[in-house]
């Protein structure tokens, strides 16, 4: 699977909910993720692989500008940096960067079209390529499950599992067809980041080589 496939979201922490509210439904669960106005936070990721005896784990930090600006910095086990910004993907390493249009390229639009999507609140934009699943319970705690729709991603990613509380996403699974999967968990969220000019000039770029 490409780098980009393994993207992915798991927030932990963020203001608690109020006692007794109200089971969320999609259309409130997206409209508090596009009121946010930007998020930072920490990761740790597993990709785990039936081929491997362990998983691959990398660390770093994640932050998103709305509309649809995402970036994710690899510090272990090799400094890294994805770059999603003006529909483009762009990754950068020690070798040089690269760049990808989404439109050409299936995994790289499975990721912004879901986990972007969802931090936009963008429900037009996810259901044109997902069939969604909403599961909602007392105390604003809910599932959401993600199945792709749309040719060749079904070929590919089985599903995306996500869970939370509220604004808080607690995980987010990608189960790839083949039984491979990618989880990662965040810590330290600031779920009410806003970037000036300034920070989002040092922020949103590739690495200088």
């Amino acid at each position: 699977m490409p780098w980009c496939a393994a993207f992915v979201l798991s927030i932990s922490t963020a203001a608690a909910p109020s006692a007794g509210a109200a089971p969320a439904t999609l259309d409130s669960l997206l409209a508090r993720f596009r009121a946010m106005p930007g998020m930072e936070a920490r990761f740790r990721e597993e990709k785990r692989m039936s081929l491997l005896a362990a998983p691959l784990v990398s660390e770093g930090t994640l932050h998103y500008a709305p509309p649809g600006r995402l970036v994710r910095h690899t510090t272990k086990p090799a400094p890294s940096t994805v770059l999603v910004d003006g529909g483009m993907v762009r990754f950068g390493d020690a070798r040089g960067s690269e760049t990808l249009q989404i439109e050409g390229n299936p995994v790289a639009r499975l990721f912004v079209d879901s986990f972007l999507k969802i931090l936009a609140g963008d429900r037009a934009a996810l259901e044109a390529l997902f069939a969604m699943e909403l599961k909602a319970g007392a105390g604003d705690v809910w599932e959401l499950r993600l199945r792709p729709k749309v040719d060749p991603m079904p070929k590919m990613i089985e599903r995306i599992e996500l869970s939370g509380r509220g604004l808080v996403v607690a995980s987010m699974r990608i189960v790839e067809t083949g039984g491979d999967e990618t989880v990662t968990a965040f810590t330290d969220v600031d779920a009410a980041r806003r970037y000036d000019e300034a920070e989002s000039a040092r922020v949103f770029r590739l690495p200088a080589r």
